[in-house]
């Protein structure tokens, strides 16, 4: 006998995890706040039937489990696919021709062949889990179906580490930023200025790419959201002297990869750090951020390069600039 009897009391579903309070999406498999095992079992009575190996709610009709996967077919086991057993809904059919049994939304196996299911994920998540590529929101701590970090931030921790040092270090105040490694391209999207995007291929193709090589990418990235969350300095007039008016029109910008590892600061052009930083006020200020951060905030060594390398007055301005609101916010927080 592979299927248990369930509890009968007829108590609803937690909605609510149980230890950290999080609200709960049925079928889920961890508690995207926590990482905590969660189990659906047959708490409504519908069924009355439970995986024996999983505990998860079951149908006397299936032949395998759709959550875990094992087989759990006795003599009430439907000898064809249904559609719609008793306590169950219809979302979709097999992915296979040889079975098409009817199947509810996440089912991760298939009830009648007990063959892996896939599901779209990409209506209803953010983004894509990089452990298992299913769906996760931008919010989300852990994966609701792996149960590993969603952020993907464990697969970068030293270049983020380093980061955070370095930020420490210059003292630039927190703006809640939230690093994610997402597939396509590496960003920031002015409506959600502290979701910072790494694209997942830098961090899979670490044979071509360093980890300086990716703090530099995560400053320069972080140097675009601080300053869409910080947008009023944005459209300043001392910004505006220093970088140029960000509402200027974006052309599109080479895909060739920018040398992030670099220290030091280019020799052309002459009024911007490195040549990527000519193409737009946005990419100028992302740079100068990433420049600053790297050396620690040290100006004195900043400028004295800057005058070495034969650069625009321009160029200094924009250090200030920087260093100016960076002590302007310290100032604040600590008045708070």
């Amino acid at each position: 006998m592979r299927k248990r009897k369930a509890d009968t009391t007829g108590h609803r579903a937690n909605k609510h995890c149980s230890r950290c309070g999080c609200t709960l999406r049925r079928f889920w498999y961890f508690c995207p706040d926590c990482g905590k095992n969660l189990v659906w079992g047959d708490e409504r009575g519908v069924t009355g039937a439970e995986c024996f190996y999983c505990g998860w709610v079951v149908s006397d009709s299936f032949s395998h489990c759709p959550w875990c996967g094992r087989d759990i077919s006795d003599e009430a086991s439907s000898d064809t696919p249904l559609k719609r057993p008793r306590g169950f809904q219809y979302h979709g059919r097999c992915d296979y021709t040889s079975c098409r049994g009817g199947l509810q939304y996440p089912m991760h196996f298939c009830p009648w062949c007990g063959r892996g299911q896939h599901w779209p994920f990409h209506n209803e998540y953010e983004g894509v889990c990089p452990h298992c590529d299913q769906g996760v929101d931008d919010l989300m701590d852990y994966c609701p179906w792996c149960g590993h970090d969603a952020t993907g931030q464990d697969q970068l921790w030293p270049a983020i580490r380093r980061v955070r040092h370095l930020l420490r270090k210059v003292h630039v105040p927190d703006w809640g930023y939230r690093i994610l490694v997402r597939p396509g391209i590496s960003g920031v999207d002015p409506k959600y200025p502290k979701i910072v995007e790494i694209e997942r291929r830098y961090v899979n193709e670490r044979a071509q790419i360093d980890w300086p090589s990716l703090v530099g990418l995560v400053t320069h990235e972080l140097g675009h959201s601080f300053m869409f969350h910080h947008w009023r300095f944005a459209r300043s007039d001392r910004f505006r002297r220093a970088f140029g008016d960000v509402s200027k029109a974006y052309r599109g910008v080479d895909e060739s990869w920018v040398q992030f590892r670099r220290r030091n600061l280019s020799e052309t052009p002459v009024n911007h750090v490195t040549a990527y930083a000519s193409k737009h006020p946005l990419e100028d200020f992302a740079e100068t951020f990433r420049f600053y951060v790297i050396r620690r905030g040290r100006l004195k060594d900043l400028l004295a390069e800057i005058g070495r390398l034969g650069k625009g007055v321009i160029v200094y301005e924009k250090f200030l600039t920087l260093h100016a609101y960076i002590q302007e916010l310290r100032r604040k927080s600590r008045q708070k």
